[in-house]
């Protein structure tokens, strides 16, 4: 029985310890979502430059797999009106939309009546509207970004 006590006090004393390591693995600046690492950028620039920047920092931008992941991007922004990027695009194929960082897209929170490829637009923004929906703009427009990485 006191070799069962020792061991659960261990188990215990090395889950907490990995616990307390897991959340510090997030870089300074950066905060912790599930198993991933986000940063919201304030500076704007056009989709591409954003996603070559979020690389030099061993990261992509974000990608969105579902509802509470979208609310806790939205809850790094820091005005309610910041349309900001994130890594979807149709730019290989009109209509099929892809995440930058290989993640399958699955999740979507498009506004009313998008995507609607008004012009030429091939990369998706968050925050839209009143709605804090998603959009389809021209991959050239300025914007803020969140970039994501594994922990």
């Amino acid at each position: 029985m006191a070799m069962l006590r020792s061991f659960l006090l261990l188990f215990i004393i090395f889950s907490v310890g990995n616990a307390v390591d897991f959340a510090k693995r997030c870089p300074y600046g950066w905060t912790n979502f599930g198993l991933r690492c986000y940063k919201f950028i304030s500076h704007s620039a056009n989709w591409i430059t954003a996603e070559r920047n979020c690389q030099s920092q061993k990261a992509n931008l974000a990608s969105v797999g579902n509802k509470r992941e979208n609310a806790f991007l939205l809850s790094l922004l820091p005005y309610s009106s910041t349309p900001t990027w994130v890594g979807g695009h149709d730019a290989v194929q009109e209509g099929h939309w892809l995440w930058s960082d290989g993640t399958v897209f699955l999740y979507s929170k498009w506004c009313s009546g998008e995507p609607n490829n008004a012009g030429t637009e091939n990369c998706l923004e968050i925050n839209y509207s009143s709605y804090r929906c998603w959009n389809d703009v021209p991959c050239s427009k300025s914007r803020h970004y969140i970039c994501a990485k594994d922990l």
